[in-house]
């Protein structure tokens, strides 16, 4: 009987000889949750939350088919022996929740994420678009070693009781090396014609089908667009696609964005894209595939979304990383009509930053994820019901007070705001920060109905206590940002300027952003001086920008402000702003200049703690915990699995 609610999505679809249950896919996510090279419980069990969420296809995370594809230990190894007892574990723990598991295999290539450790192996001799490291350029043979070395896993993982493969062609990895004519050079049987450089992909999936049955699923994942001059663009996508699917080899097709060239931040896209950004690329393509899957990957993030991608004939099936990192119930929530009850994703990339400088994969406001027992997870009932008064509305005194309710705790929370969501509502309010007022909107409706009560726009003061009689104080008051030291003259903060925005005014002159903070809300703040103002002059003692954002969305800080024609000073300090005029010294050799026509000049600053309270808190006799920037100023999601962690143990 068809979904109610989202009859496209969840219904089944045949990829090869088998069927998903629904079109929900998990498309592969380095998660780092491997330890020297093996595979773990923590590995296993994210996969396994997701299938039981109700997802119907589960691809891992990337599995090495060559001892020169390592990078780190935290990627697993396909070719180990050691292994196969947890490919076996994973297998089970996916498919007796109704998902079909598929192992996404995987060669680098010349591509080198981190530092090479072993000489890179490429097929041409250009450098790495991302590292500049020149590869060993492979011999046909040394290219058929790696064919087969490819065969080699996925027969193991076949053995463990997989489902399918799928091959990494995406991403500026070998596959994508081999089939681009922008990074293929060569004059053998691999380079060159179209029918030449889809051999290593045929040659591939011939031989596994060979050796794993016509029932095994052997999917592609290739560059819809690498958006790159010369590369693989949609056209060149749909041409490989078309001789691919004649040949009957590959199951499904999936198509992502980007390579390790300046289009990395295609590859995971931002709050600054659209949602659902890439889907003309994949209706442009799937015709090409002849009626053979495809699976649509970039920014589809509500179930709507997804139905709509189906229905529009841009897919056949949906796959998603970041929706279902935020909440592995997502599919289970959509299929039962519980729109509203799915955590919704922040896209900020603050997961693929960690997992891209080796730091095992977290999520913003998921404190569960990867644990066993992620889907369907509830905080639990307290053995004692407490009286807890929680101050501060921002996302850590929120996410406090939500979980303190549904513990079973009676929970009022105060806020100087008459709003809930502190600084991350402010933010949300700026351009390219959208994703963060759903959040917050999310928080309200989850603290609401976890039954806390709130006094929101006045300023908490002890005296309040009389009334209130706390069993437990939660203090979570954030933290403001600190003036310039070296600086006489008039300005303002960041968050100031934001709380006018977007009734700003502008001016003919330079709007002057003096940035010490580096993060994606300091910039976000700079794309609006840049839109209100004739100049934007951005200073930064530092030699560079960004240091706090993820490497992916920094690409598109770069891009907006160079559009923009900002004029960006590195390794500056202002000294001086008096009568438009703002003077900045170089902190290297302590030579000053001038900016003339200055509008207004913002600064973004590291914060102090706001912590002032808890003295006379705990003067009072009261138990007080402190959470996020009130302990110690940093980011969102300290903010937020501080308090829950503070909640939990209450």
């Amino acid at each position: 009987m068809a979904n109610e609610h989202f009859p496209r999505l969840f219904s089944p679809l045949r990829v090869g000889r088998g069927e998903l249950r629904n079109r929900v896919a998990l498309s592969a996510t380095l998660t780092n949750y491997a330890m020297r090279n093996r595979v773990t419980d923590r590995w296993i069990d994210f996969l396994a939350e997701r299938a039981a969420g109700g997802a119907g296809m589960i691809i891992t995370e990337i599995i090495a088919v060559d001892p020169a594809a390592l990078a780190h230990g935290a990627i697993v190894t396909g070719y180990d022996a050691e292994n196969e007892d947890g490919f076996k574990r994973a297998a089970d723990a996916v498919e007796r929740h109704g998902a079909r598991l598929v192992g996404q295999i995987w060669h680098p290539g010349r591509q080198q994420l981190w530092s090479p450790v072993k000489s890179p192996k490429g097929i041409s001799d250009q450098p790495d678009a991302y590292s500049w490291t020149v590869p060993h350029v492979m011999s046909g043979a040394e290219l058929r070693d790696v064919a087969d070395a490819f065969v080699r896993v996925a027969e193991t993982l076949h053995r463990c009781g997989f489902s399918g493969v799928e091959l990494h062609g995406a991403h500026g990895y070998l596959i994508t090396q081999i089939l681009s004519p922008w990074s293929n050079r060569r004059a053998d049987r691999y380079g060159g014609s179209l029918e030449n450089r889809v051999r290593f992909v045929r040659d591939v999936a011939t031989r596994i089908r060979e050796t794993c049955g016509a029932g095994f699923i052997v999917g592609l994942k290739m560059p819809g667009d690498e958006g790159v001059e010369g590369g693989i663009d949609p056209a060149e996508a749909a041409r490989i696609t078309g001789v691919l699917a004649v040949s009957g080899l590959i199951d499904y097709f999936a198509y992502s964005q980007g390579n390790f060239s300046l289009s990395l931040e295609n590859h995971v896209p931002d709050m600054h894209f659209r949602r659902c950004h890439f889907l003309d690329i994949h209706r442009r393509i799937r015709p090409a595939a002849n009626g053979i899957p495809v699976m649509a990957i970039g920014r589809i993030a509500t179930p709507a979304e997804a139905e709509a991608a189906i229905a529009d004939a841009a897919a056949d099936f949906v796959g998603m990383t970041r929706a279902l990192i935020a909440d592995a119930d997502w599919p289970a929530k959509a299929q039962g009509g519980r729109v509203a009850a799915i955590r919704p994703s922040t896209y900020d990339n603050f997961a693929w930053g960690e997992i891209h400088v080796g730091k095992p994969l977290t999520e913003v406001h998921n404190p569960q994820l990867g644990n066993k027992g992620e889907s369907g997870w509830t905080p639990g009932r307290s053995r004692r019901r407490r009286r807890i008064l929680v101050i501060g509305g921002g996302p850590a005194g929120m996410q406090a007070a939500r979980i303190a309710g549904e513990r079973g705790h009676e929970v009022t929370l105060f806020g100087a705001s008459p709003h809930l969501g502190g600084k991350l509502a402010l933010a949300g309010r700026l351009p390219g920060c959208d994703e963060y007022a759903g959040l917050v909107n999310w928080m309200t409706s989850r603290l609401r109905a976890a039954g806390v009560k709130t006094e929101l726009g006045t300023v908490f003061q002890p005296q309040d206590l009389a009334g209130a009689k706390p069993d437990c104080v939660i203090l979570a008051a954030g933290a403001h940002q600190r003036a310039p030291e070296k600086i006489s003259g008039e300005g303002m903060s960041a968050r100031d300027w934001a709380l006018s925005f977007p009734s700003a005014h502008g001016g003919g002159g330079a709007a002057v952003l003096f940035d010490m903070d580096h993060s994606a809300a300091t910039y976000a703040v700079a794309d609006a001086l840049a839109a209100r103002h004739r100049r934007l002059v951005l200073l930064t003692p530092r030699m560079q920008l960004a240091r706090d954002v993820n490497y992916c969305s920094a690409i598109g800080i770069y891009r907006r402000l160079y559009g923009a024609d900002a004029t960006l000073i590195f390794a500056a300090e202002p000294v001086a702003q008096r009568n438009g005029v703002l003077t900045w010294r170089n902190v290297f050799t302590g030579r000053t200049q001038d900016i003339a026509n200055v509008d207004v000049f913002v600064w973004s600053t590291p914060r102090i703690a706001d912590d002032s309270l808890a003295e006379p808190l705990r003067q009072a006799g009261l138990d007080v915990r402190l959470v996020g920037d009130c302990v110690s100023p940093r980011n969102l999601m300290c903010a937020i699995h501080e308090g829950e962690a503070v909640a939990m143990a209450l």
